[in-house]
């Protein structure tokens, strides 16, 4: 963010050097990356993180600096210091209709459609201004932050938005039909023509301002044409409000408007300061373009509720390696918002200011003493010298390495009971394991429910997952790392590790793309991405059939020819025995069997000297051959010069005749050694074309 040195001063009395306050700046937490001489000024160039959006204004900043100097921090009076009496006069805070949440009819009614979208909503009325050019200190201003004077009115809403924080937005009032405001989600299409002559489609993921008629404005975006102010306007209206961060970031983003207004909605503005900014703005108007305070609206909620917090003075200490004088610590908690309620056995009960929406816990307020006060003066200690535990064995740092990799996946842990019955097995397709008698049975079960020792952690996750599934939770993406237990022919049991993974409902909605259901290649990317992170080299899944799957989705993994696991789609008989309506896709992999692949250690490999030639290659070939099979035949032809085969396109149509299916690969072919020349692309392609032939009785398509 950009900052003017002289317009920070109107705001606090500063008797330090631009360079000694952007060191200051820095050292509490807001990095000055540039300190740029003008004639007359000096601009600041402040990175300020997503979390603090309270600082995107010249008055935040200068918080923050009052806070660390001890200098007095002069807050603008958005009436003038007028009275309330004289106010009333001016006619600016002219209240009329009732202050609720209801449709207020009026010459000008606001009506707020989607409330969680819009909290809040201020509209102000100043009648008989005269539009023109900025007076000589305002357009300073202005250009100060990189930024072209219009006229006065939108010149004073981007001031006040640099000033407060508060993005505000003027409309011509007679351009509005029936001078009725509408707070909406925009409808599929929508279109509207924006103020900087680019007509963008809406859908009805978009809020928008609109009138009877017509949209007037992208909600905390960008305003619309058809009501901008121009030289000829003589009533306005001041929108400012709250709208979702959320669904302004993807607005924002989907359309490719990044403006002032948005990049501070999308940090989420102080709500309990919109009617502040209001009024300051709207006295700015009448002082330079005259005009009449009329209506003014305010409808939804007025602050974002009140955080109390307790802080313990010894634990202060503890954390800073403190021992900050008492009267020091409130001073520093009231210089940057917070209200002290009371002080009792070391303790002080705190009430944090409403822009700080950062703040919940008592280490944000340790965080915020530490800060003020200066991480500098901190003296530096040597920490006393811990003994270093064991090294743990190589299978627990797998285990941990397959939780960390699963978490970060967005994976829930699960952990299921290790005794089942009979005929939950039964249900889950594993009958097999009673009647070849190679299951666990306890001699005397204390329930039926406990008559067998796991032979497989499937079970027990369908279980967990019809518990979500029956109290509608939207995803379910849930694992579970645990013993299983079989015997053999010769009555030797066994104990193994195993992992299964569970996954149904929607995929995650981000803000680029809606949500959709989970898929089996959902779960075959997770166990991809797994198996890499252990160093397992080139998986291969081929298609089995298992009582437990559905014969469409049903995968052996195998690992250098030994079988590592299972993954599939449930079957439907599996899914009705559980009263499971929603499909399910679930894998089970044997931990032990990986742990003679896995290679936690990283090894560099060197970049190629030499550049590859990729060839696509589109074939047909009968519908039952195996992919795997398909490039694996492709490697053995193409040697070690073909380096990668990746299907591109799988097409069935009337243009591929009955019983064939179209398959487009693309082949990457590169030497180590040396240039790879036309001619020796061209006679390996050839040997990779004639084995398909060959093996598979192939035709180019």
């Amino acid at each position: 963010m950009r900052i003017s040195y002289n317009w920070l001063k109107d705001y606090i009395d500063l008797n330090i050097s631009p360079e000694r306050a952007a060191q200051l700046l820095t050292m509490a937490g807001f990095p000055v990356e540039a300190v740029n001489k003008i004639p007359g000024d000096c601009l600041f160039d402040i990175e300020v993180t997503s979390n603090r959006g309270d600082c995107l204004s010249f008055l935040g900043i200068a918080r923050e600096l009052s806070a660390i100097t001890g200098s007095k921090l002069k807050m603008p009076l958005s009436l003038r210091g007028r009275s309330p009496k004289q106010s009333q006069k001016t006619g600016l805070l002219r209240p009329f209709g009732a202050r609720n949440d209801k449709e207020i009819q009026s010459a000008v009614s606001v009506k707020v459609e989607d409330k969680k979208l819009c909290p809040r909503y201020t509209a102000r009325v100043i009648r008989g201004v005269k539009v023109k050019e900025s007076p000589k200190w305002l357009t300073k201003r202005i250009e100060a932050m990189g930024l072209r004077p219009v006229n006065n009115i939108v010149d004073i809403t981007n001031f006040c938005l640099f000033e407060t924080g508060e993005p505000i937005h003027a409309f011509d009032l007679d351009k509005i039909s029936g001078s009725h405001v509408i707070i909406r989600r925009a409808k599929k299409e929508e279109r509207v023509l924006t103020i900087d002559g680019i007509e963008k489609i809406l859908n009805e993921t978009d809020l928008v301002i609109a009138d009877e008629d017509k949209v007037i404005a992208i909600a905390g975006v960008m305003g619309a044409s058809n009501t901008e102010v121009t030289d000829s306007t003589k009533n306005i209206l001041f929108e400012a409000a709250y709208f979702d961060p959320v669904t302004i970031r993807k607005t924002s983003r989907r359309l490719g408007l990044s403006t002032e207004s948005s990049y501070r909605f999308e940090r989420s503005v102080d709500i309990s300061n919109i009617a502040y900014s209001s009024n300051r703005a709207g006295e700015l108007v009448i002082d330079l373009a005259g005009g009449e305070g009329g209506e003014f609206v305010d409808i939804g909620i007025k602050t974002g509720g009140e955080i109390s917090i307790t802080l313990r003075y010894p634990y202060l200490d503890k954390i800073l390696g403190l021992a900050l004088p008492r009267s020091e610590v409130d001073r520093i908690l009231e210089s940057i918002g917070f209200n002290i309620s009371s002080h009792s056995d070391g303790k002080v009960k705190l009430k944090a200011p409403q822009f700080r929406q950062d703040i919940r816990r008592e280490i944000d307020c340790i965080e915020e003493v530490g800060r003020i006060y200066g991480y500098e003066k901190i003296k530096e200690t040597i920490p006393s010298i811990v003994e270093g535990g064991d090294r743990l064995p190589f299978n627990r740092i797998v285990d941990n390495r397959i939780k960390d990799t699963l978490n970060g996946l967005g994976m829930d842990e699960a952990t299921t009971y290790g005794l089942l019955s009979k005929k939950i097995l039964i249900m889950s397709g594993l009958e097999g394991n009673i009647r070849d008698k190679n299951i666990v049975e306890l001699k005397n079960p204390l329930t039926s429910d406990q008559e067998v020792m796991r032979p497989s952690l499937l079970p027990g996750l369908l279980n967990s997952m019809r518990w979500n599934i029956n109290r509608k939770a939207a995803l379910i993406n849930l694992f579970e790392l645990g013993k299983v237990y079989t015997k053999d022919g010769n009555g030797r049991f066994r104990e193994a590790e195993h992992l299964s993974l569970g996954l149904v409902g929607e995929a995650r909605a981000f803000w680029f793309e809606g949500a959709r259901p989970a898929s089996f290649f959902d779960l075959k990317g997770i166990v991809e991405t797994l198996l890499s992170e252990l160093g397992v080299d080139s998986p291969s899944f081929e298609r089995i059939e298992d009582s437990l799957f559905s014969p469409a989705a049903a995968a052996s993994i195998t690992v250098n020819g030994d079988k590592v696991g299972v993954i599939g789609e449930i079957s439907g008989q599996v899914l009705a025995d559980f009263d499971i309506k929603e499909k399910i896709f679930a894998s089970e992999l044997d931990i032990d069997a990986i742990l003679n692949y896995a290679k936690l250690e990283k090894r560099f490999k060197g970049l190629p000297l030499y550049p590859s030639v990729v060839r696509d290659m589109s074939i047909i070939v009968d519908e039952g051959a195996s992919n795997a099979e398909l490039i694996a035949s492709m490697k053995s032809a193409g040697g070690s010069i073909l380096k990668n085969v990746e299907l591109l396109d799988r097409y069935k149509g009337k243009q591929i005749p009955e019983g064939k299916i179209g398959l487009t690969y693309r082949l990457e072919y590169q030497d180590l050694m040396k240039t790879l020349e036309d001619k020796d692309v061209v006679r390996l392609h050839a040997n990779v074309i004639k084995e398909l032939e060959q093996k598979f009785a192939i035709t180019l398509r």
